[in-house]
């Protein structure tokens, strides 16, 4: 049984994500207030456009993390489908389990316990995934 600051993490999300997302509703509100000054051309559709998903892209990460600052932890049950590794930015190497269609990302010391077919318990936020505790129940058998 493997705990760490799940409660921190979410913080640290939505701290991190909120002047991005400052930064590009500013930029998206720039850019329409100039088409509007001075017409519709084939630059500013593309900015508007770019910067338009970039900020709703923000907006869901900046509100899902707020979101779950004022909401409970919540139990998944079930046996672990896959578990996989990939490195984000060339630095990190995060882990991966797949859990009753959901996807947690668990720390190191969780992978070493974890392996696909166990029957795992999982608590965690219910709108970003973060997980606070991840517990091995028992190893079922794998399935094919």
């Amino acid at each position: 049984m493997l705990r760490w600051s799940a409660r921190g993490e979410v913080f640290r999300s939505a701290l991190l994500f909120s002047p991005f997302l400052a930064l590009a509703l500013a930029a998206l509100i720039y850019i329409a207030a100039d088409t509007a000054r001075h017409g519709v051309t084939g630059g500013r559709v593309v900015g508007l456009v770019l910067v338009g998903a970039v900020t709703l892209l923000l907006s869901y990460q900046v509100l899902q993390s707020v979101r779950d600052l004022f909401a409970k932890p919540v139990e998944t049950t079930g046996l672990v489908e896959k578990v996989w590794s990939r490195n984000e930015f060339l630095l990190f190497r995060n882990t991966y389990i797949f859990v009753e269609r959901n996807v947690f990302r668990i720390s190191p010391e969780a992978a070493l316990e974890i392996e696909r077919g166990h029957l795992v318990r999982v608590v965690h936020y219910p709108h970003t995934s973060t997980v606070e505790l991840v517990e091995r129940i028992k190893a079922a058998h794998a399935r094919a």
